[in-house]
């Protein structure tokens, strides 16, 4: 079987080298007879000299196109640079033609050898690029026609990779740089940016790759805010610190993420405050497996701890985050002891015993239930979790003597409308009443969304977006913060630094993004119109994708906050800001959590609510009845 496959591969390959070859012959010998007759007016006057002198030339061109490896281009790949094998070919035809004349008899001139040389460089190369470019369009049938932003080196290797695929083909180039328009690069024309909306349309252009690396964030978003209008799909290529090596290919090519939409500028990490919070440190992160913790996890090995104690109550997303963890020391043969221990953050002995077995000096507490809905559906639990767990921990950190403690707080603790957030200020209670105890430094970084983390927007909005919606909001007016969570667990790391005891840091996340402009956006930059009809969806176009508005979740904001009162001071971080919060006394909030210990153990959810409301978290009144509500 192999063996005939490995015949029709070779018959076919000769079957083409064949036709070229026959192709050309006819080319150059019309090529002659066009000189010819362009002098002599037929063709009767040549004599057998002449006929000669044709035959070795054309034989001499032939042999040297073989010989220049012109036959092993293939034709829906050839550019200009085509032209060199043929231009040697024909030359040395040429200077043997005209050797040949010299030395024998022959009623052939120059200049008709000129002419022979001319027309035979341009029917043997043009007649490959018409045919290139046929098949390019001939192939763009049920595949997408791209227009690549940058015509620099990046867009040029995206060319020939493009060119090998058999679902896109590149169709011209846009640039910035004025220099290079009306240039035709790789065989595709370059054209200004101004005139890109045309463009679109004339060469029905349906994926705009946006193939600049070394494009600043700014640019990238003015570019972004063009593109969103033009009804095409947008991809974009890696920026230069995200490229892997100086090449670029398809896989480079990605769907946009909410970063690139969002445009926003991310300010390097101070290294030596994460240094500072880190190197020489035995280092233990609750809820190491989470979306948070396992970052916090991945920037603290990059430094130079003393050890690394991952807890989690999660096996496999312990399992997870150690593996990848141990593979990224191993790839730095870095020696590190990253220990992973299953456990609750309820459990005081467990964690007491951990703190004490690896000699913990500092905690990233990141442990804790945030998803609005599912705690609102489990209030219970919640508040033994987020409330209870916290205490646990807090109590063991001090009575073991551990230096500091960062609890990872959330914009849902100021004025919460829902139990996650109440728990979170619940649990910043603790954390600020207990400050100061022994030697324990305990401060809490508070912070809005953070883009790929479980149960994010984002990723939801992309699965509708791709299953041909509807996209889900759940209100016109609703809006959040974001932030990277790399950028997000960097700065936790670096507002450790510089605690001194008792802060609440607020990381600054920007402006609110309105949700339904990211659904909007989101939508367009794949190609695609958002519509608010549901009766335009039913006319079966795929082209569209309907937005619903499902209506506020139980104990959902229409907008987040970060300061409760008015009173951050500034850092010495352009991102980190520090606030000390109201709280209630220390007996006050010891006598509710006895009272709140109590109504769990009772199951008791109606009970929890109203002392989450009188512990002073700010939860409002008539959360009761939302509550209520989301059950029947």
């Amino acid at each position: 079987m192999k063996i005939r496959k490995m015949s029709n591969l070779i018959g076919k390959i000769s079957n083409s080298l064949t036709r070229q070859i026959v192709m050309d012959f006819v080319i150059l010998v019309l090529g002659f007879f066009v000189a010819v007759l362009a002098d002599l007016k037929s063709v009767q006057t040549l004599g057998v000299s002449d006929i000669a002198i044709m035959a070795m030339s054309i034989a001499c061109a032939l042999i040297m196109l073989f010989m220049g490896g012109f036959y092993q281009i293939i034709v829906r790949y050839a550019t200009l640079r085509a032209g060199v094998p043929v231009g040697i070919a024909l030359l040395t035809s040429l200077f043997l033609a005209v050797g040949l004349v010299w030395s024998l008899e022959s009623s052939i001139q120059f200049p008709q050898i000129l002419i022979y040389f001319f027309f035979s460089f341009s029917g043997i190369l043009g007649i490959r690029l018409t045919f290139r470019d046929f098949l390019a369009y001939k192939k763009t049938s049920g595949q997408s026609r791209v227009l690549i932003y940058g015509a620099g080196e990046a867009g040029r290797q995206l060319v020939s990779s493009f060119n090998s695929s058999n679902n896109y083909v590149p169709v011209l180039f846009i640039d910035d740089d004025a220099s290079l328009t009306g240039l035709s690069i790789m065989g595709l024309r370059v054209f200004g940016s101004e005139v890109i909306e045309k463009l679109v349309n004339d060469f029905d252009v349906n994926v705009v790759v946006l193939a600049i690396p070394s494009l600043s964030d700014n640019r990238r978003k003015e570019i972004l805010s063009l593109l969103k209008k033009l009804n095409v799909e947008v991809q974009i290529i890696p920026c230069l610190s995200e490229l892997m090596s100086n090449s670029i290919d398809r896989s480079d090519v990605r769907s946009l993420s909410l970063e690139d939409i969002l445009g926003r500028s991310v300010v390097p990490p101070d290294q030596s405050l994460l240094s500072c919070a880190i190197d020489g440190e035995i280092l233990m992160v609750t809820g190491a497996g989470g979306s948070i913790g396992s970052e916090i996890c991945r920037q603290i090995v990059r430094k130079a701890p003393a050890k690394l104690i991952l807890f989690d109550m999660s096996e496999y997303a312990l399992y997870l985050i150690s593996n990848e963890l141990l593979k990224l020391c191993a790839s730095r043969d870095d020696t590190l002891e990253v220990i992973p221990i299953i456990g609750s953050i309820q459990n005081y002995e467990k964690i007491k015993s951990t703190i004490e077995l690896f000699e913990v000096s500092k905690i990233f507490h990141a442990a804790a239930y945030k998803h609005v809905p599912l705690v609102e559906m489990n209030i219970i639990e919640a508040v033994k979790n987020n409330v209870f767990g916290t205490k646990a921990l807090v109590d063991a950190a001090v009575d073991t003597g551990v230096s500091q403690l960062t609890l990872i707080s959330t914009d849902k603790a100021v004025r919460p409308t829902n139990i996650m957030g109440a728990t979170k200020r619940m649990a910043e209670f603790i954390c600020s009443i207990s400050n100061g105890t022994a030697k324990t430094k305990i401060s809490m970084v508070r912070f809005g969304n953070v883009l790929g983390s479980s149960g994010s927007v984002v990723p939801l909005f992309q699965r509708q977006i791709e299953e041909g919606g509807p996209v889900s909001v759940t209100h016109p007016d609703i809006t959040r913060f974001f932030m990277t969570i790399i950028e997000a667990a960097q700065l936790v790391i670096q507002s450790s630094a510089m605690s001194k005891g008792g802060e609440v840091f607020l990381l600054d996340m920007g402006q609110p993004i309105k949700i339904v402009d990211l659904a909007i956006n989101m939508i367009l930059l794949r190609g695609k119109k958002p519509i608010f009809d549901a009766n335009e969806k039913s006319n079966n176009n795929h082209d569209v994708i309907r937005i619903d508005f499902s209506g506020l979740r139980p104990g959902e904001k229409l907008y987040e906050e970060l300061l409760i009162d008015d009173n951050a001071a500034v850092t010495n971080h352009p991102l980190i800001m520090s606030a000390v919060d109201t709280r209630p006394s220390k007996m006050e909030l010891q006598k509710s959590l006895e009272l709140l210990k109590t109504a769990c153990e009772k199951n008791d959810e109606k009970a929890v609510v109203r002392l989450l409301i009188k512990a002073g978290t700010g939860l409002e009144q008539n959360f009761v009845r939302s509550v209520k509500d989301s059950k029947l």
